[in-house]
């Protein structure tokens, strides 16, 4: 990894009022070149789990978010639904992680610089999603596979894929707010 920035994208999760966090969607890092496993316990607030639903990357999470109350965090559970191509049926909890893939030691790889802007445009792209369908929330981690998330994710999916013009993640039609129907309807 010498000569190669390791970088890696943080993901906040939501704060504890139930708002998305404001500030920057996704945060850069860098890794150490070994030893990652103490470093990605600390940017998570416990043990990672790594879970690979992209070719070229790898998300991780806290292992044990329920047990330990972490708050939701609906922007990564977007972008690992648009990676994994279907609404993921469980929610993500506390704070994610974007790396490289996983090399023999243990280690995870940088992103390349391409990955980390496509990865950040996917991100800024839910981020905008969910702080314009903040209502929706309450109902998100109990009902995942609600039609209301798939313009989220799709959404996502474009960005990452850079089916958008660039800049325009936070302005397309498929971000901007729907009509909300009352509760209990689907």
């Amino acid at each position: 990894m010498t000569g190669i920035p390791a970088t890696a994208l943080l993901i906040p999760s939501l704060a504890t009022d139930g708002r998305i966090t404001p500030g920057t969607p996704s945060t850069p890092l860098t890794p150490p070149d070994d030893r990652q496993f103490g470093w990605r316990m600390a940017h998570l607030g416990g043990i990672p789990v790594a879970t690979y639903l992209h070719p070229d990357t790898v998300l991780h999470v806290h292992i044990n978010g329920i047990a330990k109350r972490l708050p939701f965090n609906p922007v990564a559970w977007t972008l690992a639904s648009a990676w994994h191509g279907a609404h993921l049926p469980y929610p993500l909890l506390g704070a994610a992680l974007v790396t490289g893939l996983e090399d023999g030691d243990g280690n995870f790889a940088p992103l390349s610089p391409h990955l980390v802007s496509r990865t950040q445009n996917a991100i800024a792209a839910a981020t905008t999603w969910w702080r314009h369908n903040h209502l929706h929330l309450p109902l998100w981690p109990f009902i995942l596979d609600r039609p209301a998330f798939a313009p989220a994710i799709t959404a996502t999916r474009n960005a990452f894929s850079g089916s958008l013009p660039a800049g325009s993640h936070t302005t397309p039609a498929s971000v901007q707010p729907e009509p909300r129907p009352a509760l209990g309807c689907r």
